[in-house]
């Protein structure tokens, strides 16, 4: 079957799913095919990746296949890209197939920024995939096989925004478990965090910053502040103020660059490896091609405020980008991307978390209660109702257990 256009969405993330559905609303009066390729072959929900990192049972539940979402609407091609070929319009992966696009999303994501630190990719491990935290549940386990009846496990986080924050608050729930599980002290596991700012979580105001900071503190989280690692050895991160900690297990969460597949194909980028986006979410100088999310440096015009990496910006540009396209191909106007945010939600340690609505604060259970109709809601919105509520009943029970 031949369709007039082809549309590409690079990424299955937040930003490429809103797409692909905002699209599919659209495909059968535009006669476009949707093709969707990413290295998975389902929608990893990367905000509670810090859970599979600290739990026994949800790594499944954050991995929604995409055949769930999108059924036979989307072509989705499990694949690497190696090249985005932005003059002959095709797409080439790993295996060097092409895919030739009239209309390219790019929604890639972000891996993570290393900042040219002497021995971190080596001494440190990361929390980007499902991967990632696999091996960082395993990493602990097996230093608490090895050390946990005869000494203290450091385990050091470093960086201190949503990411190691809520990390941290999720590893004091497993050291109270494999504390439990190999008859040991609820202190064998100390918890540390590294943060290059005065503060943790500064995307939020000092008020919700200094609950969040009182409530790790509470369960023996030592934080390090306003200091930056400048160089990790096998045992050892030393700081740029002089100070040395050892650990045993070091994560990284100080900070994403986009993907650098970007700048290897010849798009121009921002010191982020983002690429510059104007009002629609159009890629300068190439009106065919949007970019959302971690891979768009989108810069409001009024406040000149930069649209946050985060879930919620990811997938309102989604929407937009899928909505401009079929603008374009009606040769309509197109609707300008407006920055907005429902606001912040940190859960820190079981029934509670931190929401954020401007200068609003809704702590503890309220807040936790909060976060589910989040997950909730947007499971709703990219599956349908039986089997979102299905995997929310789901993905909450064994929360609950683990």
């Amino acid at each position: 079957m031949r369709f007039k256009k082809n549309v590409v969405i690079l990424g299955g993330g937040f930003g490429g799913l809103k797409t692909a559905l905002e699209l599919i609303k659209h495909a059968k009066e535009l006669d476009i095919r949707i093709t969707l390729i990413d290295k998975n072959n389902y929608h990893l929900f990367t905000p509670s990746l810090y859970e599979v990192a600290a739990s026994e049972t949800p790594r499944k539940n954050i991995a929604i296949p995409l055949k769930e979402t999108f059924g036979n609407k989307v072509h989705v091609v499990r694949g690497e890209i190696t090249l985005i070929d932005t003059q002959n319009k095709f797409i080439r992966t790993k295996n060097r197939t092409c895919f030739y696009y009239d209309y390219l999303i790019i929604a890639l994501g972000s891996e993570p920024a290393y900042f040219g630190i002497h021995g971190l990719i080596q001494h440190s491990f990361p929390l980007k995939t499902l991967f990632d935290a696999i091996e960082i549940q395993r990493a602990i386990k097996n230093a608490y096989n090895k050390k946990a009846k005869s000494g203290v496990i450091d385990v050091v986080v470093g960086g201190g925004g949503f990411s190691g924050t809520e990390l941290v608050g999720e590893l004091i729930t497993f050291r109270e478990r494999l504390a439990r599980q190999l008859y040991c002290k609820d202190d064998c596991m100390r918890l540390t965090i590294i943060q290059k700012s005065d503060r943790i979580l500064r995307e939020l105001n000092q008020k919700a910053s200094r609950i969040a900071r009182k409530r790790l503190e509470s369960f023996g989280v030592r934080f390090c502040l306003g200091e930056q690692v400048k160089m990790v050895t096998s045992d050892l991160i030393k700081t740029d103020l002089g100070n040395s900690y050892n650990f045993d297990i070091f994560i990284w969460a100080g900070g994403v660059r986009a993907v650098s597949i970007l700048a290897k194909c010849g798009f121009e980028t921002n010191a982020k490896g983002q690429l510059i986006v104007n009002n629609y979410l159009q890629v300068v100088g190439h009106d065919n091609t949007f970019a959302i999310g971690d891979n768009a440096e989108f810069i409001e015009h009024k406040t000149k405020k930069h649209a946050p990496q985060i879930a919620e910006v990811a997938e309102k540009q989604g929407k937009v980008a899928g909505e401009n396209v079929y603008r374009l191909i009606k040769r309509l106007p197109m609707k300008e991307y407006k920055l907005s945010s429902f606001g912040y939600i940190v859960p820190l340690k079981g029934h509670f978390a931190i929401l954020q609505l401007k200068n609003i604060h809704i702590v503890g259970f309220l807040g936790w209660l909060a976060q589910q109709f989040v997950l909730l809601r947007y499971l709703l919105g990219i599956l349908p109702i039986c089997k979102a509520f299905k995997r929310w009943n789901k993905f909450e029970s064994e929360l609950k257990q683990s």
